[in-house]
Order: C-alpha cells, then structure tokens, then sequence
C-alpha cells in the first residue's frame, strides 16, 4: 500500500517539473516576441530619423514612432520583471504600465488618424507585442496568487495531520461504535 503512495507522490511531481519548465519556455518565448518588437521599433525610429520616407508627413510620423517604441520598449522593460529580472518593486509596476498602455494607445490612435495605411506596420507590431505582454502579466498574475496561497496550505496540512492520524488510531483498535 505505501509503495503505491511512494510512486503516486514521485509521478505526480514529475508532471509539476515539466509544466514548470514549459512555463519557463514559453514565457521566454513571449519575451523574446517582446524583444523583437522594441528592437524592430527602435530600427524603424532610427531609420526613419536617418531617412525619412517623402511620401510619408514626417510630424506625425516622428510621434507615432516615437510613442510606440517608448511603448514597446517599456514593454520589454516590464516583461523582463515579471519574469526573469525583476528591475522595479511590485508599487512601481502599475504607473510603468499606466506610462506605457497610455503612451501605446496614444500611438496608435495618432498614426491611424493622422497616417492611415503608413502606421499600420508599426501598429501590427505592437499588437502582436501587447498580446505577448498579456499573455506575461496573466502568468505573473497566475504564479503570484499560487505562490500566496502556497503557505496558507502548508499551515493546513499540519493542523489537519493530527486529526488523520487520530482517526487512525481509533480505527485500529480504539473506541469501537
């Protein structure tokens, strides 16, 4: 009978290690997107500092690149700290993300209105980042609240250990109803 425990308990870590290590691989995955993204963006701000397109009205094209890479690579900045290097406390994170959600919304808004066809790459970009964001705060989010509740169980289990092990005694040989 223990023996089957035994190897219930070590096959039921052995599944926790891997999802472990596939959260792991994916989260950087997603910040490597994330990475691309501000890279890209920081190359077409420069490009087009260096050599601006004619057929493109330069002003709001210079706002536009300018707030959706101080966007993106916000972005990057955040998504580093809810996974591997935490560079901000946990009470500086929200305004970071207020800072950067305003300065996105606000570049996409201005180059779609003021740019139409011209902004839609910068825009697919930082779609496809901000989807990659969502998906690192609803991680960072999820292990936040595990690791939370983690202690709370662990006080559990020794207060309902006693009871376990009383009623065990009884079954052997205590009390008979």
């Amino acid at each position: 009978m223990s023996h089957t425990r035994d190897r219930g308990a070590g096959a039921a870590s052995r599944p926790a290690t891997g999802g472990r290590s596939i959260r792991t691989g994916s989260l950087f995955f997603l910040v490597v997107v994330v990475g691309i993204v501000a890279l890209l963006m920081a190359l077409s701000l420069v490009g087009f500092v260096v050599k601006p397109d004619p057929a493109v009205r330069a002003g709001p094209m210079y706002v536009t690149l300018a707030l959706i890479t101080g966007a993106s690579l916000l972005m990057l900045v955040l998504s580093l700290n809810a996974t591997f290097l935490p560079l901000m406390s946990r009470r500086q994170v929200p305004n970071f993300q207020l800072v950067m959600w305003a300065m996105g919304v606000t570049g996409v808004v201005t180059g779609l209105l003021t740019l139409g066809r011209a902004a839609g790459p910068y825009v697919t970009r930082l779609v496809v980042a901000g989807l990659a964001f969502a998906f690192i705060t609803i991680q960072e989010a999820r292990l936040a609240r595990a690791g939370a509740a983690a202690p709370a169980r662990q006080d559990d289990q020794p207060a309902r250990r006693p009871q376990t092990h009383a009623r065990a005694l009884q079954r052997r040989g205590g009390r008979k109803h």
